[in-house]
């Protein structure tokens, strides 16, 4: 058995940051829980486009040009029937224009290009051919950035508005000027209500498209995640923000002190390059903030501190899209910039969910006070760890790499971390889907390692993936018998876990064996977890 204590201390009465109350945890988790979004960036390289020519270059030279037929004339048939002195290969000092006329040994012989009459028998050939197909200076529209992206766009839809979810889930596709290709490609996502399948049925057609067309990954890409609740201007001048109030400061200052204490462990599980030395990205895009307190700043100074240190936007975490009042919070929107990019929606889903699952657990600890991130001990063991897997803020010319060449030989430390962040955020994530399971996949062996150790794009999302088992497809069906009552007026619960059991059995288009323990586990850990509850004037089991 693991003692935590020593990882959850708190500053109870912090004299800017106060404990919110019991009431205030549960409106807030109840309010993020339905109104907290996740949006994604996705980037991806594209190949260049070197050519130009879509082979209506009249100056482009034949194949057979090296064989030097363009010297043939193609006035020759003439020359041979008219007899000149110039053109007789037996000229002679005696011949003259006269005697050439009626000279019985006349013999044509071409002078070739020199001749003022030289017309080159390309001009009439019939086998004129470009060598177009191997010709480096071939248009190729399958290499042509430009027309990727408008094909992209033509086939995801992207919305072009922030209050407009496309079926793609795609907001915006453009270019990034770090990225390959014309600037490659990043497509933006809009914010989605947190649900792992709805992240990785977007996340899969996205990678789908962009692989047809030639995309691929490098140290260069990154994926961005936005959690936010949503705002927007409708152009009307009318400002759309889903917070109803003012979010304590607290709860924004506790998850920064859970990204500063977890930042190890967010970037060990989002490592994605196949490197050992060179593991993951550099630190440029993604200042660390493991040395900006939230103690001893209020959040206003600590979001203009990330943004200062970060040299811009780039904090690991940054706040630039947060509203503030006063010291509290009008507009919620933070933006994680540790993640590599990877082929995997699995990948991005899991994610995705564990940041939305970093800020209920944020509103959850607040009641508390404000979080103790670690002894001076445990800094400076943090700062070691840090420059072993983030580091490298060099000029545009250099590596844009981090140096990881330390980082197997401590990866215990980090999967320690790892699996302690992902075991704390369990009771959200459980109700989001599989996430759990594929962060703890992640949290023992990132996609960096699985790369180094020769897996395949398509063997790591098989090993990530998680499928549907028994026990979900019965947690479904039960899903929908209490979503839409199919089964009440019962007396109790026994009664009507007797009914759910007959109707599953006995459904005529898809029956399924399901158990009276089956059943009663699933009522008891939905209850338990505050999902459900008896109603008896229903005489059913009702969704919360």
């Amino acid at each position: 058995m693991r003692d935590n204590r020593d990882r959850w201390q708190f500053f109870d009465k912090h004299p800017t940051k106060r404990a919110i109350t019991p009431r205030e945890v549960r409106y807030w988790k109840i309010l993020l829980d339905r109104v907290l979004k996740v949006g994604i960036e996705f980037e991806f390289n594209l190949r260049d486009q070197t050519g130009d020519c879509k082979g209506d270059n009249s100056q482009c030279p034949c194949n057979h040009i090296e064989t030097e037929c363009w010297k043939l004339c193609a006035n020759t048939k003439e020359c041979t029937a008219t007899k000149q002195l110039g053109t007789c290969a037996n000229r002679n000092s005696d011949c003259t224009t006269n005697t050439c006329k009626e000279c019985n040994n006349y013999k044509f012989i071409c002078i070739g290009i020199t001749c003022v009459d030289f017309v080159s028998q390309c001009f009439v050939c019939d086998k004129f051919i470009r060598n177009c197909e191997t010709c480096p200076r071939k248009y190729d529209a399958n290499r042509d950035p430009s027309a990727i992206r408008e094909i992209l766009s033509l086939d995801l839809k992207p919305s072009k508005h922030y209050g407009k979810v496309s079926d793609s889930g795609v907001v915006t596709i453009t270019t990034d000027g770090s990225l390959l290709g014309d600037k490659g490609v990043e497509i933006i996502t809009v914010g989605r209500r947190i649900d792992f399948w709805e992240f990785y049925k977007m996340s899969d057609r996205i990678i789908k498209k962009v692989l047809l067309h030639g995309g691929y990954l490098n140290e260069r890409t990154s994926s961005h995640m936005h959690v936010l609740s949503s705002h927007y201007n409708d152009g009307m001048d009318r400002g759309v923000n889903e917070l109803e109030k003012s979010m304590p400061s607290i709860i924004l200052a506790n998850l920064h002190q859970l990204v500063r204490r977890y930042q190890n462990a967010l970037t060990w599980m989002t490592i994605a390059l196949a490197d050992p030395n060179h593991m993951t990205r550099w630190e440029k895009f993604r200042v660390s903030v493991l040395d900006i307190s939230a103690v001893i700043r209020d959040m206003r100074t600590v979001a203009n501190e990330v943004h200062k240190t970060a040299g811009n936007k780039y904090g690991f975490i940054n706040y630039d899209n947060v509203q503030f009042n006063k010291n509290d919070i009008s507009r919620f929107h933070v933006e994680f910039r540790q993640a590599d990019s990877t082929l995997s929606p699995s990948y991005y889903a899991a994610i995705s969910c564990m940041h939305y699952a970093l800020a209920i657990k944020a509103v959850e600890i607040s009641r508390w006070g404000l979080l103790k991130v670690g002894d001076e001990e445990w800094l400076k063991r943090a700062r070691s760890m840090k420059n072993i897997i983030l580091n490298g803020c060099g000029d545009w010319s250099g590596s844009r790499t981090s140096d990881t060449s330390k980082l197997i030989d401590n990866r215990e430390y980090f999967i320690e971390e790892s699996i302690d962040l992902v075991t704390q955020l369990k009771a959200i994530l459980l109700k989001v889907g599989p996430a759990y399971d594929v962060l703890m996949k992640l949290a023992e062996k990132p996609v960096a390692v699985r790369l180094i150790e020769g897996d395949s794009w398509e063997k790591i999302e098989k090993d990530l993936s998680v499928k549907i088992n028994k026990e979900d497809e019965v947690g479904i069906r039960l899903e929908e018998i209490i979503d839409l009552h199919l089964i009440d007026d019962c007396k109790s619960t026994e009664e009507w876990i007797t009914e759910v059991i007959n109707m599953v059995k006995n459904d005529i288009e898809n029956p399924m064996e399901i158990t009276k323990d089956q059943v009663e586990i699933y009522i008891d850990r939905k209850t338990r977890e505050g999902e459900l509850l008896w109603s008896g004037s229903t005489g059913c089991m009702l969704p919360v």
